[in-house]
């Protein structure tokens, strides 16, 4: 009996770790949701270039992937995941050699 509670508390410490990543992932795609309605002033659900100027990492005309010269939520969700749209290096703030 001892035992087969040893590895159920082992297998729940185990597990905690895992359940702090998954809620910071929703807290970022909230975060990343409010951002765009913030910036979407006339609630028409997508971003002009002019609403997506007031965020200094959108790269308009990358960002844009559909090329409706708007960016929907989820271009504006997807903007940190591609080094498109980051063209930096992290820690030098240069662009990635060639």
């Amino acid at each position: 009996m001892k035992l087969s509670t040893s590895i159920v508390a082992a297998a729940v410490v185990a597990t905690l770790p895992l359940a702090t990543f998954a809620g910071d992932k929703d807290k970022a795609k909230t975060s990343t949701s409010s951002q765009f309605s913030a910036l979407d002033t006339n609630r028409d659900g997508r971003l002009s270039p002019a609403e997506a100027a007031k965020d200094t990492k959108v790269v308009f005309s990358t960002a844009d992937k559909n090329g409706d010269g708007y960016l929907d939520n989820d271009e504006y969700m997807h903007l940190g995941s591609s080094s498109e749209t980051m063209p930096t290096h992290p820690a030098t703030g240069e662009p990635p050699p060639k």
